[in-house]
């Protein structure tokens, strides 16, 4: 046997062996404690390869509640352990995933918020908002956990993507995605969004937060908007001159 056959044999070894530890990961039918080993395993082998392998887990769901948040964590703080290592690329393992994913990116996003600058976090939700669509789609969870982590952050760019989600054909993404609009300060795209959805919004939970933009200056009325708007307002709230909404006095 020559180097060569030799050097091939050993790769094929190894992805053989990472292959057999995915099975592993993924299968919820195998012993806690046997399962548990493959991720220590994995967490020595270092690899991104081994890393987006430990990813898999998060596709899963155990029954048994208790075990599988326990689990889940334990993932998170092997791959936190991981990242200081270069050669394991967990960082670039994690977005791809997030990226390629339609649903189960809570526990990936807790990895990337733990490993990222601020700055560089709002920024790959910014990058992935950016893929997502506004029309009908069977599954919503992708969106869904971007909105709710957006609630808790505030940049521009974040507000624009934030904007075209208000519109959303999904109820409950436009719900959040208002949520998210009001920790935002306000901008044109947000004001322009929000004011025309108003005006065709049947959900009373969402018309209900109009409340929460009395009195603030940040969110003005497009003019285009203000008569129908004005129209549309209870009485007991009108439009300054200036744009922003005001409570009338009884």
């Amino acid at each position: 046997m020559g180097l060569l056959d030799f050097l091939f044999d050993k790769e094929k070894s190894a992805e053989r062996k990472l292959q057999k530890a995915e099975k592993k990961v993924t299968n919820m039918f195998l012993q806690a404690p046997e399962r548990q080993y493959v991720f220590t395993e994995l967490r020595d082998v270092g690899t991104s390869e081994a890393v987006w392998i430990l990813l898999q887990r998060y596709n899963e769901n155990n029954p048994n509640t208790t075990l599988d948040i326990e689990e889940k964590q334990l993932v998170f703080d092997i791959l936190k352990r991981m990242a200081r290592d270069a050669d394991a690329d967990v960082i670039g393992q994690v977005k791809r995933f997030v990226l390629e994913k339609e649903e189960k990116i809570n526990w990936p996003m807790k990895v990337l918020q733990a490993l990222l600058p601020e700055d560089e976090y709002i920024a790959f939700i910014v990058e992935v908002l950016e893929t997502c669509q506004t029309e009908y789609q069977r599954t919503v969870e992708k969106k869904q956990e971007l909105m709710l982590r957006s609630t808790e952050l505030e940049d521009p760019a974040l507000a624009d993507q934030i904007a075209r989600f208000i519109c959303d054909d999904n109820e409950t993404i436009r719900f959040l995605a208002f949520d998210a609009a009001l920790n935002q300060k306000g901008t044109e795209a947000l004001s322009e969004a929000m004011f025309s959805q108003f005006l065709t919004e049947e959900s009373g939970r969402i018309q209900q937060k109009l409340p929460q933009l009395v009195g603030r200056r940040d969110v003005i009325v497009p003019e285009e908007l203000r008569e129908q708007v004005g129209e549309w307002l209870h009485e007991s709230i009108g439009i300054h001159k200036e744009g922003h909404l005001y409570r009338r006095r009884q």
